[in-house]
């Protein structure tokens, strides 16, 4: 065993060093920019024409690869028969084009750097011990419990792999609680399975003649962005092996077809699948923007595994021309209803990381969706952040003791040159599993807008279990909210329920305030409280998304804490102390999302507090003084929301305003059997239904927690 344990060690390690060389090789290779352009134009009003960008373009001896929709800019790259410039030669270009009376605006696409989300960042040593403990899980047995029949499941299936879906459908079959599943059964048993809605995955391509995609593969969607060379624009992968099996168990894991015999189902079985590649290759801001708005008004939703590296160094947001594709893309897109953009949380818990410092799982446009495992806990790699809506099953440790249990099956997908897999985890397996449950939710109510699909994840998402209570919050108005599980796990029965008979929302409003006073010093150790009062916010009654847009400047940027306290009292974790992070940059007006304070009152005074700690690092304290370390330059609040009057039609949004608090166990434990005991009924289980605990709440600030439980056990049957 020794033996045998040791030579895979070995094999690993050299597979592991050839793998970094081939990386880095990959990445280095060219690194000069001599060899890469890419520039957008925007052209003046007189010359609008396409015809007008295809001859700026060849006269510059460049490509027009397109306009960039929602930016208005056309995206120019470097001519397929070219495979160098000089630098200069490039910013010759550049001068030109800015010299060009034809052109109103240049901008030049800046390289960005992106990850996958199925990598879970740890140093060298503990990646390697990852791998060794991967492949000894990997021989585990997974075998259906032999007591377990085949008929206790409610579906069918005849895909070979369904039975271990335990996320799907969990009747206990490979030995784990049962129950700790997505609840699609009802969904599907209505009849819903994601028919008329597109999916895209945009990722490092799609293998679309997988027999799981290529029946509902749609060609006119899809798209290369990596690719000049391809004048057929086929996402299809590079290679078909691990370097580029993303993006197909992506959308093997939303769209994966039923019956066919072969891997599982994906939960929207019978959706369309599209899909960008992006990924493998130069990212530029301007290729970003574009696979955000191609196909957008044909496109249902976007599914996102990616996003800035997880190493708890990064603090990144969108730019200028990603916003404006996102504004876009729920503006326009989806023939006016708006794109959903499925965005995964992130993976680098484990790098002390946090989902608040990314500011695209943070956008007002996005749903960020985490991960738990099969008992219904967060991992130990995941990011908590108050910006995350929901989570999904996904599998996967909740700490990083190799002792804790293991169930070695997560996401069933697709895998590259027709496999498939069973071990798809992280946070990468759960946004496309969020995507084909949000696609079943569309196929109830086409009608539907993105902000529609939010608003019911909030209504519906459940708490996943009982022994992380420690986080949740209700809020002022009833919500539970948790920087690790957003409003809860998604219940996709419930939301497609709820989805049939929903009356669209108001429409989105916002205001903004700013703090005027002068900067705050910010020592080491010290706490920092600004209070901004909200006397008026036109338009907006019921808050949605809230962004705290903040300035700092501190010694070690990873030793700052910022909290966001509502009127009604709810607290909001922004930012948490991150280990790696000791750049002395500070911050420049960083967005900071929650969506802890929805349906809330944005009236009254709001606090923001910064923190900071004692550094671990005694020669990083020493670079600083104990009271001129740094200070909070500026703050600035963003208010998202709608309209709500007593008379509205949506029910849904009438709500009492009450003081937030933190529930006791025996409170959690109610709500948690309430949301149990309905989770397959055709009644909807509406978060305003604990209004009636927040009343109590109020009205007995004083009672013990046992004497309020009895009276909750008394009023509703618990």
């Amino acid at each position: 065993m020794f033996t045998m344990n040791f030579v895979f060690i070995l094999l690993i390690i050299i597979i592991s060093v050839l793998n970094i060389n081939a990386y880095r090789k990959e990445i280095n290779d060219g690194d000069d920019d001599a060899d890469f352009i890419d520039i957008g134009i925007r052209l003046t009003g007189d010359n609008k024409d396409y015809l007008v960008a295809d001859l700026i373009a060849e006269e510059n001896d460049l490509f027009n690869a397109g306009l960039i929709h929602g930016i208005g800019l056309h995206h120019l790259r470097i001519q397929r028969r070219h495979n160098r410039r000089s630098k200069r030669a490039i910013n010759d270009i550049i001068e030109e084009l800015q010299r060009d009376r034809r052109i109103a605006d240049v901008a030049v696409g800046h390289f960005l750097e992106r990850q996958k989300r199925d990598f879970v960042h740890d140093d060298a040593l503990e990646a390697l011990y990852r791998q060794y403990r991967t492949w000894k899980d990997s021989h585990l047995s997974v075998d259906i419990d032999p007591d377990f029949k085949n008929s206790s499941l409610k579906m069918s299936f005849d895909d070979e792999l369904y039975q271990k879906q335990w996320y799907l459908e969990n009747e206990g079959q490979l030995n784990t609680p049962a129950d700790h599943d997505m609840n699609v059964i009802p969904a599907w048993l209505a009849g819903y399975s994601g028919k008329n809605v597109t999916i895209c995955i945009i990722d490092d391509g799609l293998d679309h003649i997988h027999e799981e995609l290529r029946d509902r593969y749609q060609p006119q969607f899809s798209y290369d962005l990596n690719d000049l060379n391809d004048t057929e624009h086929d996402p299809s992968p590079r290679t078909y092996d691990s370097a580029n099996n993303h993006g197909t168990r992506c959308a093997g894991a939303a769209s994966g077809k039923a019956n066919n015999g072969m891997c599982g189902v994906g939960v929207a079985y019978n959706s369309n699948i599209a899909g960008i590649r992006l990924l493998d290759g130069r990212i530029t801001t301007l290729l970003e923007a574009r696979a955000l708005t191609l196909f957008a008004v044909n496109t249902s939703i976007k599914s996102a595994s990616w996003g800035p590296t997880d190493d708890g160094t990064k603090m990144e947001a969108p730019g200028p021309l990603v916003n404006a594709a996102l504004d876009y893309a729920v503006t326009h897109g989806r023939h006016g209803k708006g794109v959903l953009f499925v965005w995964a949380s992130g993976n680098g818990g484990v790098a002390s990381d946090d989902c608040g410092a990314d500011g695209y799982v943070s956008h007002q446009n996005v749903i960020s969706i985490g991960s738990i495992n099969h008992l219904g806990k967060s991992t130990y790699f995941g990011e908590f952040c108050p910006s995350t809506m929901a989570v999904a099953y996904t599998g996967g440790r909740h700490a990083r003791s190799a002792h804790e249990p293991f169930m070695p099956v997560g996401v069933v997908a697709a895998d590259v040159g027709g496999k498939c897999t069973t071990k798809f985890f992280g946070t990468s397996g759960a946004a496309p599993v969020a995507a084909g449950g949000l696609a079943l939710v569309l196929e109830a109510n086409p009608e539907l807008t993105y902000r529609d699909v939010m608003h019911i994840i909030a209504e519906t998402s459940r708490i996943p279990n009982l022994s992380e209570t420690e986080d949740w919050m209700i809020n002022g108005a009833g919500f539970h909210v948790s920087d690790k599980f957003g409003f809860g796990v998604l219940d996709i029965g419930q939301m497609t329920a709820l989805a049939q008979n929903w009356t669209n929302v108001n429409p989105r409003y916002e205001c903004y305030h700013e703090y005027k006073g002068s900067s705050l010093p910010l020592g080491i150790g010290a706490t920092v409280e600004v209070n901004l009062d909200v006397d008026k916010c036109e338009n907006v009654t019921y808050l949605e998304h809230v962004t705290a847009n903040v300035s700092f400047i501190y010694h070690r940027r990873g030793d700052v804490k910022i909290t966001l306290i509502s009127p009604s009292g709810t607290t909001s974790e922004m930012l948490s102390y991150r280990d790696n992070d000791s750049t002395d940059k500070g911050i420049k007006y960083f967005p900071f999302m929650s969506v802890h304070k929805w349906g809330e009152s944005p009236i009254g005074r709001w606090t923001l507090r910064v923190e900071t700690r004692t550094p671990q690092n005694h020669d990083a304290e020493k670079s600083a003084t104990r009271n001129d370390a740094g200070e909070l330059n500026y703050f600035g609040l963003r208010l998202f929301g709608s309209y709500i009057s007593d008379d509205s039609k949506n029910n849904m949004q009438k709500r009492k305003a009450s003081e937030a608090f933190v529930p006791s166990s025996n409170e959690l434990e109610w709500i948690y059997k309430r949301e149990l005991s309905i989770r397959q009924s055709p009644n909807v289980m509406q978060k305003r239904d604990y209004q009636n605990l927040v009343d109590e709440r109020q009205r007995r600030r004083e009672t013990s927690d046992e004497s309020l439980f009895s009276i909750f056990r008394k009023k509703f049957g618990f």
